[in-house]
């Protein structure tokens, strides 16, 4: 059905989302909850195929190392924990996070935008229904030009459908023209976006321009330039917010139909590089933010007019084009994160444009996150999994990055927490929960750091509340094994610890010492207030 938006109808709006959601449970139920996805658009660091690669080869990280000192004294909220749903066939995640991305949900812009001034939001909408008793706020990615609106509707190269990773056809290599077809769509998207809203129902709290720019399947560089998703940020902000102070919505000539600050609660995230995944290298995402935020358009430069700073923290090891074969590869290492948000922190220091005002570093955004392409990499041991996926959270915690967005709940093949062909969980998303219950709520009171391949990192809470998250990442774990070394307990009033499986608290009875493995546990001084 093509529904046209502004907020005429809502209440015949509200009734077909609730027919439709009543028609996916019914859908649901008759297919056992296996049913396919109806998500039409890979992922980003996500997505493959291809055969199985032979299980990939454990190697001790180098010893020592710590996280950006940033993060000490920060509180975690529940909306640092980011999450993305590919398919409203399966069931919502039992689990707590507090933020969802909409990617490779079926609702991408040539989804939506069929063609010209034509909009079919029932399946948005329908997530929407979906999200609301579950508190979680909403980023959507603008990206994926449509074929009709494609400067390349015939460039076969792109991801997802034709002509999708090239500009639209009004927006010239240097940034200049009228690129009246980006505004069109985003205008549409937030006064839809502000007519949910208005009707009690949620919107989109963040509106992302791109995703993964650097790579070629999602912005082709022989056609699509920096300059480009610079003046398309700037578009967005003035649509979705106006322009920043001291600056202006019409620098660059661009006409405003439906008006600007049409969504003016939500906000702008910079278009999110990704490294590893894509088959870089860690530093690629500084790399590509340098590029990003030195180039320049009608004055201004990238990044100037978005609110935070988006990038894909993926530090996989398989490439789509290794498609499972050869040689086994070294497995995914969870430390190697902190590799990725020093150098990009290193590089944004240096720019104007990431930093609000005042001079403090706008808010980092980890948009999708996880190991990336499991099958491809040959990381597909539960176990492994489950060490992996707390590590990866708590450093990212201790670094200050705001959100991370793990991919995804349901993605099939990439770092998927739920099996939609069996209906299982993986210890992994229980591991999810765990380190959830540890967080949020609690401040980094000592920033994640190394002695040897040991980690630890602190935490407080009302009452004296103190924790320290330990592991060893020397230590390997799988299915078959799990060694541990002995740990000697630090002082400070520890108690109990928690482990990631979900077990009742261990009280330590005044041991001194406790083993550690791959997988944290959660040294207390007593019970989470």
């Amino acid at each position: 059905m093509k529904i046209p938006h502004p907020v005429v109808g809502l209440r015949f709006g509200l009734l077909l989302v609730l027919l439709l959601t009543f028609g996916a449970l019914l859908e649901t139920t008759a297919c056992g909850g296996g049913a396919a996805s109806n998500t039409g658009g890979g992922g980003g660091g996500g997505g493959g195929g291809g055969q199985n690669a032979p299980p990939c080869i454990f190697n001790t990280p180098s010893s020592g190392g710590s996280t950006t000192s940033v993060g000490a004294t920060a509180q975690i909220s529940q909306k640092y924990f980011g999450m993305h749903l590919n398919s409203t066939n399966a069931p919502w995640p039992f689990f707590n996070f507090g933020a969802q991305r909409l990617w490779a949900a079926g609702v991408s812009w040539p989804q939506i935008n069929t063609s010209a001034n034509i909009y079919d939001w029932s399946l948005f909408d329908q997530w929407m229904s979906e999200a609301q008793p579950h508190g979680v706020d909403i980023l959507y990615t603008l990206a994926r030009t449509p074929s009709w609106a494609s400067s390349q509707p015939n460039d076969s190269t792109c991801s997802s459908g034709p002509g999708e990773c090239d500009p639209p056809t009004d927006l010239n290599p240097d940034g200049s023209g009228s690129d009246a077809t980006w505004i069109a769509w985003v205008s549409a998207a937030a006064l839809h976006s502000a007519g949910n809203k208005s009707a009690g129902l949620p919107g989109i709290s963040y509106y992302e321009i791109w995703n993964e720019w650097n790579s070629n399947v999602y912005w082709n560089p022989q056609y699509g330039t920096t300059a480009q998703l610079v003046r398309m940020e700037q578009d967005a902000r003035c649509v979705v917010e106006g322009a920043p102070s001291g600056k202006s919505c019409t620098a660059n000539g661009s006409v405003f139909p439906q008006g600007t600050a049409l969504d003016s609660s939500a906000k702008i995230v910079s278009p999110s590089p990704v490294g590893a995944a894509a088959g870089g290298m860690l530093g690629e995402v500084a790399l590509s933010l340098t590029t990003y935020f030195s180039t320049s358009v009608g004055g201004s430069a990238g990044g100037t007019f978005s609110d935070e700073i988006g990038f894909h923290g993926y530090v996989g090891t398989g490439t789509k084009g290794n498609n499972g074969g050869g040689s086994p590869l070294p497995c995914p290492v969870a430390e190697n994160v902190n590799t990725v948000i020093s150098d990009m922190s290193q590089t944004l220091n240096s720019f104007p444009g990431s930093s609000s005002t005042g001079g403090s570093m706008k808010p980092m955004f980890d948009t999708e996150a996880g190991w990336s392409e499991a099958p491809i990499e040959g990381f597909t041991d539960p176990d492994r999994q489950a060490a992996f996926l707390p590590r990866y959270l708590l450093l990212q915690a201790s670094s200050n990055i705001s959100r991370v967005y793990w991919f995804a709940w349901d993605s099939k093949t990439d770092s998927s927490l739920y099996n939609d062909t069996t209906g299982q969980t993986t210890p992994a998303a229980t591991a999810y929960q765990q380190v959830n219950t540890w967080l949020v709520g609690a401040t980094v009171s000592k920033a994640c750091s190394a002695s040897g391949t040991v980690w630890t990192c602190g935490f407080t809470r009302s009452g004296g509340y103190a924790a320290l998250a330990v592991w060893d990442a020397g230590q390997d774990c799988t299915t078959s094994s799990c060694p541990t070394t002995t740990f000697t307990v630090p002082t400070g009033g520890y108690t109990e610890y928690l482990d990631i499986a979900g077990d009742p608290p261990t009280t330590l009875n005044g041991a001194s010492t406790v083993q550690i493995g791959a997988k944290p546990i959660l040294l207390e001084t007593g019970a989470i207030p």
